[in-house]
Order: C-alpha cells, then sequence, then structure tokens
C-alpha cells in the first residue's frame, strides 16, 4: 500500500517540515510566523493526503483534520496567554505607575505594550480621553540607540538633536498617531482645536525632571528642584544623554521636562502637517513651542511667519502666552522649524 511506502513519513513529520518551511514562506510573503507555519503545514497534509490515496478515487482529508486542530490548540494557547492579565510589579523603576503592561496580537505575533490610558480637558473646556500605547520592544530599542549614538551628537545643535530625535522615533510612534487621529475624527477637529488636543495632551502629563547624571536626594539641588523633589521622590529621571528623552521613551514611561515635551509635540504635530517650531531660551534655561497658525497672542517672527509660543510644561497655558517669569520674547530663539 502508499501507506506502507512512505515508512516514518507521518504527521508529525509534517509539523517539523512545516516549522522549518515557514522560515522560507515569510522571506517571500509580509505575514507572521503562525500564519506562515499554517500555511506550509496545510499545504503539506493535502499533499500527504493526495499521496496516501492517489489510487483512491477521493482524498484522504485525514491529514488536514489533524492540522486544523493542531492551528485550533495553538490559537487557544495563544488566547489564553495574551488575555491573562500581565500587571506584573517588575516593571522598570523608570516607569510611571500610570503605565501598564498589556500583551496584544498585532498581525498574527504577540506583543507587549506599554499602554496609559488618560482622560484631559483642553484649555477651553473640551473633555478627551484615548488609551495611548508604545510597543515595550521599540521602547527599550530607541532607548538604547539614542544612547549608543549619544557621542556623535556632542558637537552638534540642540536643533540637530532634537530633529533627529522626531525623525528617528515619529515611526515608532504609530500607535499614538493613530489614537490622536481617532480622538480627531470622533471630535470633529478642526486644524486649530487639533493642535489644542495634542499639546493639552502633553501638558497634562505632570512634570518630571530629566538629568544625564543619576538622579540624587532632593537636598543636593537647588530650591526650585527640591521643592517639587521632595513632593515627588519619582519626578525624575536620571542618566539620560543630554537631559533629554526621546518620544519613545517620553510615552513609555511619562518623565519628561520642557524640551522632552516640546520634540515630542514637534514631531506629532509635524507628522499631521503643521509649521511646528521649538524655540529655547539659554536666559530662561527653557524650551517652547512655536506654531505658524491664526492665533493671538505672543508671537517670534522667521522668514516673515508669525510663530506663536507655546507653553508645553504646564497646564491652561493658551497658545501666544507665557508664564510671567519667561515672558520676555527678546529672550526666545529659533532652534529648530520643519519648514
Amino acid at each position: 500500500m502508499a501507506q506502507n511506502k512512505l515508512g516514518c513519513f507521518s504527521f508529525p513529520a509534517i509539523i517539523v517540515l512545516a516549522i522549518i518551511g515557514s522560515s522560507f514562506v515569510q522571506t517571500f510573503l509580509p505575514v507572521s510566523s503562525f500564519t506562515s507555519f499554517a500555511i506550509v503545514l496545510l499545504t503539506f497534509s493535502w499533499i500527504l493526503g493526495k499521496i496516501q490515496d492517489s489510487n483512491q478515487k477521493k482524498s484522504n482529508w485525514r491529514y488536514m483534520i489533524y492540522s486544523g486542530f493542531v492551528i485550533i490548540f495553538i490559537l487557544g494557547i495563544r488566547y489564553a496567554i495574551t488575555t491573562i492579565p500581565t500587571f506584573q510589579e517588575t516593571q522598570q523603576p523608570e516607569i510611571s505607575e500610570d503605565i501598564y503592561r498589556e500583551k496584544v496580537l498585532e498581525k498574527g505575533d504577540s506583543i507587549m505594550l506599554l499602554r496609559q490610558k488618560r482622560a484631559w480637558t483642553d484649555n477651553y473646556g473640551n473633555s478627551f480621553e484615548g488609551k495611548f500605547s508604545v510597543r515595550e520592544k521599540e521602547y527599550i530599542s530607541s532607548k538604547t540607540a539614542y544612547a549608543n549614538n549619544s557621542q556623535k551628537h556632542k558637537q552638534q545643535t540642540w536643533g540637530k538633536l532634537y530633529q533627529y530625535l522626531a525623525t528617528s522615533d515619529t515611526p515608532k510612534l504609530d500607535l499614538i498617531l493613530e489614537e490622536l487621529e481617532k480622538i480627531k475624527t470622533k471630535n470633529k477637529l478642526n486644524p486649530f482645536e487639533f493642535a489644542e488636543m495634542v499639546v493639552t495632551f502633553i501638558q497634562d502629563i505632570p512634570y518630571a525632571f530629566v538629568f544625564d547624571t543619576a538622579c540624587q536626594s532632593p537636598d543636593k539641588y537647588e530650591d526650585s528642584i527640591r521643592i517639587l523633589l521632595e513632593k515627588c521622590k519619582d519626578c525624575c529621571i536620571g542618566r539620560i544623554p543630554f537631559g533629554i528623552q526621546n518620544p519613545v521613551g517620553f510615552m513609555g514611561n511619562l518623565k519628561g521636562d520642557c524640551d522632552t515635551r516640546t520634540v515630542i509635540i514637534y514631531a506629532i504635530l509635524s507628522h499631521f502637517g503643521y509649521d511646528v517650531a521649538i524655540l529655547n531660551s539659554d536666559y530662561y534655561k527653557h524650551s517652547i513651542l512655536g506654531l505658524h497658525i491664526p492665533a493671538k497672542g505672543k508671537f517670534k517672527i522667521k522668514n516673515g511667519k508669525r510663530y506663536y509660543v507655546w507653553e508645553t510644561t504646564n497646564k491652561y497655558f493658551t497658545i501666544g502666552t507665557l508664564p510671567k517669569n519667561f515672558d520676555n520674547i527678546n529672550h526666545w530663539y529659533f532652534v529648530l522649524t520643519n519648514t
């Protein structure tokens, strides 16, 4: 019989071949490892069924049925793993308590997200909410790449550093950008309202100091820093190159100061087509946003265009307004524009 001629070439052998063959499928098709495994497994099962019953009028579907059970079993295991609560106590100390880890399926593969549920109100009383996520793998890889490349940026200007961070991280902010797009569509926001929503989203995140050295005890710092750290011991993250977090890092741990915030807003609004800038002040030791959009208030002119200034570290500051302790517009200068 044909079955005897096949010898040890049985269903377990099909599974082994499917595992090996799945890597070749992924070379030619943009599918997950599980999908490629299922394709190869079903293909080999069908072929073996045809070989074993080549002398019969109808095909033997026994191996196809076995394959179906294997696929269902794997899907069940994946579903169970994905839905098991993953709120672990082993989070990295640098991550805010507002961040939680959650496993999800993405294109057939199980991945871990760093997620935050946020609800905030803009400066005009409009309320928004959403779930914002970055992939944990990209959170780690982007911070590692930033640290490893920090030596290359030592001689660069602030503007070039900001542009590097925005350009390298924007693709990894895709889940954040998708959620913001959903909020925009749901609330039918016009360009000004959308910019207001984005800026207040970042303003609503509590302030944290970002140092290029290790965080120390509050008494080691000047009064303005000491007072905040005495109230919030976790409002500090250290050993960050140049004292500024990359955007994915900020969204993964919610620890950000002035230029950490201006860079991520710059990246987001640039993605959505806004004419945006970052302004720094050596006098005030601070960083703010500039936006070329119809508005009122304080502005700086560059290339004949008015960029209205926007404070990003404090709530309730609208476009064109600055805190009184650094509101002299003459002390501000452009470090980066996207046009």
